[in-house]
C-alpha cells in the first residue's frame, strides 16, 4: 500500500492549540469543555479579543505565541456546537433532513429514544 505524501507524517505536534477544539466538542464532554474555554477566557488575556477567543495559541516556545487572526471556519465550529449543546436545534434541523434519514436508514443507524437535547434540558430543570 503506497502512503500518502501529504499530511504530518510523523504526528509530531508543536503545540499549538485551538479554542475550537473545545468549543466543538462541547455536546460530547460538556464538563471538559466548560472547563478549557474558562481556562482560556480567565488564564490568557491575550488570547481573548474582539471577536472572542482568537484562533490558536502556542505556549511550548521560549516566547509564547498567540493567533492575531480569528477564523470563520473555527468560530462557525464553535457556534453550532455550543447551539447544539444549549437546544439542540442544528442537529433537530438535521437529522429532518430526506438524504440524512435515507443515509441513516442505509446503515441501519436507530436513533435513541434520549437524546443529547433531553439530557440537557434536564440539566437546565435540575439547577
Amino acid at each position: 500500500m503506497e502512503q500518502c505524501q501529504l499530511g504530518n507524517q510523523l504526528n509530531e505536534n508543536d503545540g499549538t492549540v485551538s479554542p475550537s477544539g473545545a468549543a466543538g466538542s462541547i455536546v460530547f464532554t460538556p464538563e471538559l469543555s466548560m472547563k478549557a474555554l474558562e481556562h482560556y477566557y480567565n488564564d490568557f488575556p491575550r488570547f481573548w479579543g474582539k471577536y472572542g477567543l482568537k484562533d490558536a495559541y502556542n505556549l511550548e516556545n521560549h516566547e509564547p505565541w498567540y493567533a492575531k487572526e480569528y477564523i470563520g471556519i473555527d468560530k462557525g465550529i464553535s457556534m453550532i456546537m455550543i447551539e447544539n449543546y444549549l437546544t439542540g436545534l442544528i442537529w433537530k434541523y438535521f437529522m429532518k433532513n430526506e438524504y440524512v434519514i435515507q443515509g441513516l436508514n442505509q446503515l441501519n443507524i436507530k436513533q435513541k429514544e434520549e437524546n443529547l437535547t433531553n439530557i440537557r434540558k434536564e440539566e437546565v430543570k435540575s439547577k
